[in-house]
C-alpha cells in the first residue's frame, strides 16, 4: 500500500525574482486510493511542490518520504512514481513506438515487467484512439495526442504513485471526461496528486483538496 509523507518541507529559490515561490513548513499525508488536488493562485508555488514531492528538484532535508523509507531522488523511488507535466515531454523525430522504447530503456523494466508495459501501454492507446498514430513521428501530432502518448508511456509502467500538474488542459472535453474515467475507475487503487484550476476537472477527479496560500497548505472541504 503506497503512503506519501511530507513533514516540516519549507522551499525557497535563490533567484530574486522567484522569491514568490515559497514553500512554508508543509505537512501532509497521502494513501492509496488518495487523489489530492492542490489549489491556489498563479504563483503560489504549486508546480514547485510537485517537483519537490517527484524529485526534480532536490530536498535539502528528510522531509519527503514514501511508504516509509523511499526518498526522492533515488532508482526506487523513479520506479514507483510517475511525473507527468503539463506540457508533454516528447521528441518530435521519434515516432510514437519509439517513445513506448525509450521510456521502457530508461526505467530499465525486467523481462516480466516489459510484457505487462506493452499490453498496458497498447491498452491505452487504443482507450485513446491513439494506436493508428503510433508508427508517425510525433512532429504530425497535435498538442493533444502528444499529451496522450506521454500519459500512455508513463501509467503503463504501473507506478503506485502519479502525479499531475495541471493534468489535460491539452484534451477535448471528451478526452477530459476519458482521462478522468480511467485515473478513478482502472487507476482507482493508486495514489494521486495533481494541481489543477478547472474547477470541473479537479471536483471530478479529486477526492481531497489542499489550499496553497502565501506558502502556508492546508486541506480544505469544497
Amino acid at each position: 500500500m503506497v503512503k506519501l509523507q511530507v513533514s516540516q518541507l519549507s522551499f525557497q529559490y535563490e533567484q530574486t525574482d522567484e522569491s514568490g515561490s515559497l514553500l512554508k513548513d508543509i505537512n501532509f499525508d497521502l494513501k492509496q486510493g488518495d487523489r489530492a488536488c492542490i489549489l491556489g493562485k498563479n504563483g503560489s508555488g504549486k508546480s514547485t511542490l510537485l517537483k519537490l514531492i517527484s524529485g526534480l528538484i532536490p530536498s535539502t532535508s528528510n522531509a519527503i518520504l514514501l511508504n516509509d523509507h523511499v526518498h526522492p531522488g533515488t532508482n526506487r523511488f523513479k520506479k514507483i512514481v510517475a511525473y507527468i507535466p503539463d506540457k508533454p515531454l516528447v521528441y518530435d523525430a521519434l515516432t510514437g513506438l519509439e517513445h513506448k522504447e525509450l521510456i521502457r530503456s530508461l526505467w530499465r523494466l525486467r523481462k516480466e515487467g516489459r510484457a505487462l508495459y506493452e499490453e498496458k501501454f497498447q491498452d491505452l492507446c487504443r482507450f485513446f484512439d491513439l494506436t493508428h498514430a503510433l508508427e508517425m513521428p510525433v512532429k504530425h501530432y497535435s498538442l493533444g495526442m502528444k499529451y496522450k502518448l506521454f500519459l500512455n508511456c508513463m501509467l503503463a509502467r504501473s507506478p503506485e504513485f502519479i502525479i499531475l500538474d495541471e493534468p489535460f488542459t491539452s484534451l477535448d472535453e471528451t478526452s477530459q471526461k476519458q482521462s478522468i474515467s480511467m485515473l478513478t475507475s482502472t487507476f482507482s487503487e493508486k495514489c494521486v496528486l495533481f494541481t489543477s484550476h478547472q474547477r470541473y476537472l479537479y471536483t471530478e477527479l479529486g477526492n481531497r483538496f489542499f489550499q496553497l496560500d502565501d506558502g502556508n497548505l492546508k486541506e480544505i472541504e469544497l
